[in-house]
């Protein structure tokens, strides 16, 4: 930065970026100092902030040629100058470069104007300091595109601009070039000064001049550049391209047009332009590989061709004409090969064979018509590449040449001849190819595939049609026994084994070929399975429909089954081994009308071989359901039913193996044949359950709810014990909807583990979340280890996990707080009844208790209303009881008030602890009353109040426990005897938790339970 560091005033900066030229008035009247606007306002740390630098930074950035013209008039031209010199960051621009940038003329022009002079020292002319990325003022505008700005600058000091390097290595006139500023680039063309040309990569002016269209300015810069680097147009790249390369790569013919029209500045220019058209890169191209691979429109890829090749070889030709016979002979055959259009690249390609491969069909015409032994010279078998990319009119052009120059070798690729590919002609010449070429017919290539193996792949019928209906119909069928070298396919081999179905036609011509086949081998029929065609097995011991189902074609496997069907089934089967594998593979492959068509031939009392396979014990319904046809899975089990519990080597039935994979239209299959498996296999479905399918889970319990449920009881398991779900709290929620699974929230297994218990140890937190929200849900059932839910779920919101916090957060959600131990109500507790109750009964005691406390036994004494009795020890333990009765029943009463403004979990605390002190202070009340009673009847009766303590005292012993008061009540009012009852059940009708505890704990002496509803 300059020496000027002193801090720009806001005022001053607010007004260069708003453009405010009465402020800069108002500084001249008040006599501002010529340091005041010399100050500088640094760069924050915002990179979108544009008030920084100086003024003519901040006016030039935002457009503000006024402001800048009147601060030029206050200013010295010597402070001015050092104004416009001054960098600012980031990267140290001056003002020039601002306004440059931009685009804007104006004050690009007010910047130069300041200069009438220039000054000596060229590092205080702005418009050759460069910035720190090595760019001056005039290559900031060419890189910015603004060629009015660049023409202006230039002007300034055009011989020292032109030699410089910008940020990108390259002379300005290769920048102004390559951006298509053809105005700035003439400009410095025109200029006597000596001009740097150096590029990008060793490429020169030349390389980029195709970017502009074809203008007088443009042909002007060719022909300039021609006249002062006559030598650069020869230059290549690093890539070793010219620029001939390049021009064709993009299609531009004017520059090619504009070289040959510049004889006047080089009289041997064409000698130089055929130079270059020969000229290939380091990939091995020249300019005609470039044009057929690179430009889009192939027609102005023939014009430039065209041009090239006509120059090159009228240019050869007056080279001949100056030679002398013999070595124009000489020269001329060793010159041919290295013609233009004869050049192999490094692939091996010449532009004839590249113009083939995108179909630039008449580029390859045109080609031909310069010179038709392009064919030959070419290293790749054109013919065939014509074929192969269907140039039907170009692939007939070559095949005239080849039969007239008698090129006969052309007609064999690599032992593989033209008729093996003549399907992909037109149907005319591929009939011409067969009438001219009948003798390759038999042809094989060097894999043994003969004509028929090709054909056969992608089948034509009009073709098949003609050859079996013409004079080379016999040695054609003699071709159907021919198997490859390799895997010793035969025809019928290839046809089975395509990826794609085969259509209609393909059918026919395979029942052409039989019907041929049949027709001159007249004893077919008596011959072995292996020696027919359609039957022969391959190296890998596969036959022709083995093949066809095994790749899914089922049209063409029931043809080919039809063809055995005089055959004894079981010989057929057997004869492809193992013998259950064709029904299988038909099962397995989507073919199930050869499934169908195979079984209904076999007979049901022997068919187990086939519907079995031994190696594994696996019969044909363990491949039921997989598969997609629903209708053919049903009507297998409707065949087959007796294979339905059939166990495989692995213990695994049909039944079994449904489960594990899901589908519920198999299930009820089977449910619907064999309804019996229902209670045979009754546990089968927690498979289902394990892998989450719910569906097939469903089909099992809709076939008889309540009888699922009864099995759920009696072997004390249930889905809820072993779901999972990885979708969401919904489908656990649907879950619950199947029939009766309500019904099993509260089922203990074997070891009195509950779905809750499970849920929480699986740590499944939506099953967990999914239970606690249902209304029956018991949460205390402990299993025989003493563990409740309860214990677990304090236990999960415990231990120090990354759920711990998920688990807290899902009790919160129910009011729940596991680490609280109550002693007579549970979370799932009503506690607004409870707590109304409590209420009134407390306040019952209270106000007894309280009255008591002035109606004394004994009475007052009437003058100083001391208690008569105050002294005896009886009237004192009266006194204190009902003390502590009122003050626990007010306790009470306090608990339960504050329990109405506390959350869920300590409002239950609260109510809970209620009840102890509730007990205590009924316990008091009684004691106060039987002292009281004692004091007054026993000095009367002494008998009585004996009678009266032992009475309260039991009532006292038998209500310290609800199990002691429950079980005396049961003594001394024994309730009628009834029958076991079904918990689940009754807990649907309401039973009440306490008689659930009851049940829970006498499970052990009722597994089976009657149903009672």
């Amino acid at each position: 930065m300059a020496s000027i560091i002193e801090m720009m005033d806001v005022e001053l900066g607010s007004a260069a970026l708003n453009g405010d030229v009465d402020f800069l008035a108002e500084c001249v009247e008040s006599n501002k100092p010529i340091e005041y606007y010399m100050t500088y306002f640094p760069k924050n740390s915002d990179k979108g902030d544009r008030r920084h630098g100086n003024i003519f930074h901040m006016a030039a950035y935002n457009n503000n040629a006024d402001f800048i013209r009147e601060a030029i008039e206050i200013l010295p031209s010597e402070n001015t100058q050092q104004l416009l010199i001054q960098p600012r960051e980031p990267i140290n621009g001056n003002p020039l470069h601002v306004a440059a940038q931009l685009g804007n003329v104006e004050i690009v022009n007010i910047f130069l104007d300041v200069y009438k002079c220039l000054p000596s020292d060229l590092s205080k002319r702005p418009w050759l300091v460069e910035n720190t990325e090595g760019d001056n003022p005039c290559n900031t505008a060419v890189n910015q595109c603004h060629e009015e700005c660049a023409l202006e600058i230039v002007k300034m000091d055009i011989e020292l601009l032109c030699n410089k390097l910008g940020s990108s290595d390259a002379n300005i006139l290769y920048d102004a070039v390559n951006r298509k500023l053809v105005r700035f680039a003439a400009e410095i063309l025109r200029s006597p000064h000596p001009i740097g040309c150096t590029g990008f990569q060793e490429t020169t002016p030349f390389h980029s001049l195709h970017y502009s269209n074809k203008s007088d300015e443009a042909e002007e810069i060719c022909r300039q550049l021609l006249r002062r680097k006559p030598d650069l147009i020869k230059q290549q790249d690093d890539n070793g391209n010219s620029a001939f390369h390049l021009w064709a790569s993009d299609g531009k013919m004017w520059p090619f047009e504009c070289i040959l029209e510049s004889s006047d500045i080089i009289p041997d220019i064409k000698t130089v332009f055929t130079d270059l058209v020969s000229t290939t890169n380091i990939y091995g191209e020249n300019p005609l590989h470039n044009l057929v691979q690179y430009t889009a429109s192939e027609n102005d890829a023939i014009k430039i061709a065209e041009l090239l090749i006509d120059t090159y070889k009228n240019k050869e030709a007056s080279n001949v004409e100056e030679e002398e016979e013999e070595e124009e002979e000489e020269d001329g055959d060793e010159d041919e090969d290295e013609l233009p259009w004869f050049v192999h690249d490094n692939g091996g390609d010449t532009p004839l064979s590249l113009a083939i491969s995108p179909k630039y069909e008449n580029f390859a015409m045109y080609i031909l018509s310069v010179d038709d032994n392009a064919v030959i010279k070419c290293q790749k078998n054109l013919l065939f590449l014509a074929i192969e990319n269907k140039c039907h009119q170009l692939t007939e052009k070559i095949y005239e040449i080849v039969i007239n120059k008698g090129w006969t070798q052309l007609l064999t690729n690599d032992q593989h001849n033209i008729l093996h590919i003549a399907p992909l002609c037109t149907k005319e010449f591929c009939t011409r190819l067969i009438e001219e070429n009948p003798g390759l017919l038999k042809g094989v290539d060097k894999a043994g595939l003969t004509v028929l193996h090709t054909w056969i792949s992608n089948p034509e019928l009009w073709l098949f049609e003609f050859i079996l209906k013409s004079k080379w119909r016999i040695p054609f069928i003699k071709l159907i026994d021919v198997a490859d070298y390799g895997d010793r396919n035969n025809p019928f081999h290839i046809v089975a084994s395509l990826e794609t179905t085969p259509d209609n036609d393909t059918i026919k011509v395979i029942k052409l070929l039989v019907e041929a086949y049949k027709e001159e081998n007249i004893n077919w029929s008596v011959n072995s399975m292996q020696l027919l065609p359609w039957s022969a097995t391959n190296k890998k011991d596969e036959g022709s429909l083995q093949l066809a189902i095994s790749n899914k074609h089922e049209q063409l496997s029931l043809y080919l089954l039809s063809l055995h069907e005089d055959d004894d089934i079981d010989n057929l089967l057997g004869y492809y081994e193992p013998e259950h594998s064709l029904l299988f593979l038909a099962i397995q492959n989507k073919c199930p009308q050869v499934a169908k068509k195979i079984m209904s031939r076999l007979d049901k009392e022997t068919w187990t071989k086939y519907l079995k396979d031994p190696s594994d014990g696996r019969n044909i319904l363990h491949l039921a359901p997989t598969l997609e046809d629903t209708k053919f899975g049903t009507w297998l089990v409707d065949e087959a039913p007796e294979f339905i519990t059939d166990k495989d080597n692995n213990d695994q039935s049909p039944w079994d193996k449904a489960y594990e994979i899901g589908p519920a239209w198999f299930i009820n299959a089977v449910l619907k044949k064999k309804p019996s498996v229902f209670s045979s296999a009754p546990l089968v479905w927690t498979k289902a359950c394990e892998k989450g399918h719910v569906l097939a889970l469903s089909a099992f319990v809709d076939h008889n709810p309540g009888k699922f449920r009864d099995l759920c009881i009696k072997h004390k398991d249930s889905p809820l014990h072993h779901i999972k779900l990885d979708e969401s709290l919904t489908e656990y929620e649907k879950f619950l909807q199947i029939p009766h699974m309500k019904d099993l929230i509260n089922l203990q297994d074997s070891k009195g583990i509950t779905p809750l218990h499970k849920a929480i140890r699986s740590g499944d937190l939506l099953l967990t979340e999914t239970l606690l929200n249902m209304e029956k849900i018991i949460y205390d059932i402990e299993d025989d280890d003493n563990i409740s839910a309860m214990d677990l779920l304090a236990a999960k919101c415990d231990e120090s996990s990354e759920d711990k916090n998920t688990w807290d957060r899902m009790c919160k959600r129910f009011g729940l707080d596991p680490k609280i131990n109550t002693t007579y109500f549970k979370s799932k507790t009503n506690l607004l009844e409870v707590r109304s109750s409590l209420f009134i009964v407390a306040a019952l005691l209270a106000t007894i208790t309280f009255t008591a406390g002035f109606t004394i036994p004994g009475g007052f004494n009437q003058e100083s209303g001391a208690a008569l009795l105050g002294k005896k020890p009886a009237f004192l333990v009266f006194l204190i009881s009902n003390a502590l009765a009122l003050f626990f029943s007010m306790l009470v009463l306090i608990c339960l008030t504050w329990s109405m403004v506390f959350d869920a979990s300590k409002s239950l605390v609260l109510i809970d602890r209620s009840m102890v002190l509730l007990r205590l202070a009924l316990n008091c009340t009684l004691l106060a009353f039987m002292t009281g009673v004692y004091i007054v009847i026993a000095p009367m009766s002494l008998w009585a109040a004996i009678l009266i303590i032992i009475i309260i005292s039991g009532l006292i012993g038998i209500s310290v426990d609800k199990n002691i008061l429950y079980n005396v009540l049961d003594k001394l009012i024994p309730s009628p005897k009834k029958k076991g009852i079904d918990l689940i059940r009754k807990q649907k009708s309401g039973i009440s938790n306490n008689e659930q505890d009851q049940l829970l704990n006498n499970r052990g002496q009722n597994e089976n339970l009657d149903a009672i509803v």
